[in-house]
């Protein structure tokens, strides 16, 4: 028994060892003010951008519906004049553009004509009428001015009534010209541009979007 006594360890249970004490070291994950900045920078660049795209992309949506809804209705006015046999005459300005008739002694307005109202083009949106840089067809030119008299005159200076720098006959001619559909603000850099063409008959030609 002896012998068996002593050849017997006692160890010590696992649990009761002595234990290590381990001491976490934490690492410092936040950001510092530079690089906060740096971030608030990139995204405001970022934003800009989109901006820029998005307003440029609804520009040149908002340039396209001008052009169609004007060549839409010179076509119907020029439809029109044939039917009713009258001429009739394109007055713009930089802010809008509306159709008069020729009743044989002035120009009037068609006031009474709701297919054919007169257009006020949105603020950001304006109109640039040109005549001199397309090709002149002296069999097919039609000047408005043959058609206003000495007292035509004397009633525009005292009335201050529009006369028409573009003329449709009423068998379909008209004169040439083109008008061009841009924007004022130019902040979005937006240089596209629509262009309206008419070379002595309908139907008119739209261009676009056209860049400087």
């Amino acid at each position: 028994m002896s012998q068996l006594a002593g050849s017997f360890h006692f160890m010590t249970p696992h649990h009761d060892r002595p234990r290590r004490m381990f001491k976490p070291h934490y690492k410092s994950a936040g950001f510092t003010l530079i690089e906060v900045m740096l971030v608030i920078v990139v995204i405001g660049i970022l934003m800009s951008v989109v901006q820029l795209n998005f307003q440029g992309g609804q520009s040149s949506k908002a340039l396209e519906k001008e052009s169609k809804r004007f060549a839409g209705l010179f076509e119907l006015a020029s439809d029109f004049g044939m039917l009713n046999n009258i001429e009739l005459g394109l007055y713009t300005t930089d802010e809008g553009y509306q159709f008069l008739a020729y009743d044989g002694t002035q120009w009037t307005v068609l006031a009474d004509e709701e297919s054919l109202p007169a257009i006020t083009l949105p603020k950001n949106i304006e109109l640039t009428l040109s005549l001199d840089d397309l090709p002149v067809d002296g069999g097919m030119l039609v000047d408005a001015s043959s058609l206003v008299t000495e007292e035509d005159d004397f009633r525009e200076e005292e009335e201050e009534k529009p006369t028409p720098q573009v003329v449709i006959m009423s068998g379909g001619d008209i004169s040439a010209f083109s008008v061009t559909f841009q924007f004022r603000d130019d902040f979005s850099g937006e240089n596209a541009r629509y262009k309206v063409t008419g070379l002595y008959t309908t139907p008119l030609t739209i261009e676009g979007p056209l860049d400087d």
